[in-house]
């Protein structure tokens, strides 16, 4: 009987995962252009071409979409597990990692959802937290785990990865974010470019090993 059952039911699974999928990407789209504020569960049922039922069904509440869709936005720019080359050259790694933080940084659709999260501390305090947990807490932990294996192999000495991933994120943000939350002029490719490899430069010679 629950074999059966099982196998009634297996159709249906690919179907109810690409819904996900889709429910999830419309979430993303909106709150990109339109903020937390400004998007609601109806325009994202709309947007999936689903029904706000089948959105709840999938998701508890707006919050758990929120937070899914910072998640997804960072996965796709590179701050993923898989993304990490163990055997490539810290540098060309590191370097990578930068662009590819900074890239994510001050593209519109993060700088819009930063400053939602930002001008909706005191209203929505849970949405800093979510921002920050899904978002910035992540990355943290995929450049921390990589410097913790750097560590362990010898290639560099780094006695607290988490703090050092801190620190190499604070370096890149600098200038860049400021002006992309300002909407200031934008640093030219190859500025940005020179400025992220002296980043990488000065974190290597601040973590390479004693006696190297």
């Amino acid at each position: 009987m629950r074999r059966a059952a099982d196998t009634a039911r297996s159709p249906g699974r690919p179907k109810s995962e690409r819904k996900r999928k889709e429910i999830l990407t419309a979430a993303v789209s909106l709150f990109t252009e339109k903020g937390y504020e400004g998007t609601s569960v109806d325009d994202i049922a709309r947007e999936a071409g689903v029904s706000k039922q089948t959105v709840y069904s999938h998701y508890n509440n707006k919050q758990t979409l929120f937070a899914l869709a910072v998640e997804k936005k960072c996965r796709e720019s590179g701050m993923d597990p898989e993304f990490i080359d163990p055997e490539e050259e810290p540098g060309i790694m590191l370097l990578e990692l930068g662009r590819r933080f900074v890239g994510l940084l001050i593209s519109p659709g993060a700088v819009r959802v930063h400053s939602v999260c930002t001008s909706s501390a005191d209203s929505h305090p849970e949405l800093g937290r979510l921002f920050f947990e899904h978002g910035p807490l992540q990355a943290v932990e995929v450049v921390s785990n990589y410097l913790a294996m750097l560590d362990k192999k010898g290639k560099l000495e780094i006695e607290e990865p988490d703090r050092a991933a801190w620190q190499f994120f604070g370096m890149l943000k600098a200038e860049a974010q400021m002006r992309a939350q300002f909407n200031l002029e934008r640093q030219s490719k190859s500025d940005l470019e020179h400025y992220i490899q002296s980043c990488v430069d000065m974190f290597l010679r601040a973590y390479a090993p004693r006696g190297a």
